[in-house]
């Protein structure tokens, strides 16, 4: 299983808003995640920009 490391708006160690993120899901107005631990994460105002399984990566942009 590919659990990923989510970053919001760039690509530092600053940027990084989740890991171990197993499913996410986009909503009206979010985007919702869940970790391997079952720990749930919502990020208001985003869309997905990359998802990299190569490199477990998703790369999250702020939208006004």
């Amino acid at each position: 299983m590919c659990e990923f490391t989510v970053y919001l708006n760039g690509k530092s160690d600053s940027d990084v808003i989740a890991t171990n993120v197993i499913k996410s899901k986009i909503k009206e107005g979010h985007i919702s995640m869940m970790d391997s631990s079952g720990k749930t994460y919502r990020v208001d105002n985003a869309e997905i920009v990359t998802v990299d399984s190569i490199m477990a990566e998703m790369h999250l942009k702020s939208v006004a």
